[in-house]
């Protein structure tokens, strides 16, 4: 990991995001091979599963046969690790919470592991500003609309984060935020539902007879 471990950050720090965090692509498997690879099962996260909210909980992700457990495992991700689209039409990112930690990241996905005196919600926070949005989005390349981005790429790619205590600051707020909005929406699926089941039962309902005359 090119010596992160030793390093600890008590100033602003201008790095190369290589030099400050570990950055890999996930293991080479596709959504066919969830019902035709065989071996052991793990769940995978693909880039469908990088959402606004956060990146989806285990529960939810495909479920890939892997030959080699040992293998597979060296792209599990870890809680704090971003997440970033490296093929794919949008560019998308994740921050890797405990609801997701062990799972395993697809070839589709690049995941940058903070290293020592690198927060990863602060991280994250940087590299989805509309800021460094833009710096990445020009890295990626295709003869398409299906760009591809490389975790050599980005490596090189030029950061700057605050000091250790400025960075937790940002990520209780970046991780307060996506619980927020988690909320909010889930408060509004809720509301969509009733309000569908109200309109269903003043449309289709008999008030008379309490029966549905569709």
């Amino acid at each position: 990991m090119n010596g992160l471990a030793a390093r600890s950050f008590s100033a602003p720090v201008v790095a190369r995001l290589g030099d400050i965090a570990e950055v890999f692509a996930g293991a080479g498997v596709t959504r066919e091979d969830s019902l035709e690879r065989p071996g052991e099962k793990l769940p995978v996260i693909g880039v469908r599963h990088l959402q606004d909210t956060g990146v989806a909980p285990t529960a939810e992700l495909d479920l890939v046969g892997f030959a080699s457990r040992t293998r597979a495992l060296a792209n599990a991700v870890k809680v704090d690790d971003v997440l970033l689209t490296g093929r794919g039409t949008v560019l998308k990112f994740g921050l890797v919470g405990l609801e997701t930690d062990g799972a395993i990241a697809s070839g589709n996905i690049i995941v940058v592991r903070p290293g020592a005196g690198v927060v990863g919600g602060a991280l994250f926070a940087l590299l989805s500003s509309d800021t460094y949005r833009p710096k990445i989005e020009v890295l990626r390349r295709g003869a398409t609309t299906l760009l591809s981005l490389s975790a050599k790429d980005i490596k090189n790619l030029e950061v700057s984060l605050p000091p250790l205590d400025e960075q937790r600051r940002v990520a209780a707020f970046a991780i307060e935020a996506q619980t927020a909005y988690r909320t909010a929406i889930k408060a509004a699926e809720i509301r969509r539902s009733l309000a569908r089941a109200v309109m269903d039962a003043r449309l289709f309902d008999n008030p008379e007879t309490g029966k549905n005359d569709a």
